[in-house]
């Protein structure tokens, strides 16, 4: 019983540094046509590991990888 603490607070801090790492990447552009571009692309484009979803809509680190690269 006396590990019980010890685990709840463990548990708290991994919790927090899993949302702490779950950012929204920021993608500089040029102009808003290049923006545009961007997330037509990122819609149509679905992901590998993802049923349904566009690489937009996924949190992959396939379709983050995807992302980076278009």
């Amino acid at each position: 019983m006396r590990l019980l603490p010890g685990m709840v607070i463990l548990m708290l801090a991994l919790v927090i540094a899993g949302s702490a790492r779950a950012t929204t990447d920021v993608m500089p552009f040029k102009d808003e046509a290049q923006e545009q571009q961007f997330r037509q692309l990122t819609e149509q484009l679905r992901c590998p590991k993802c049923q349904n979803n566009s690489i937009a809509d996924s949190n992959a680190m396939i379709a983050t990888d995807m992302r980076r690269r278009v």
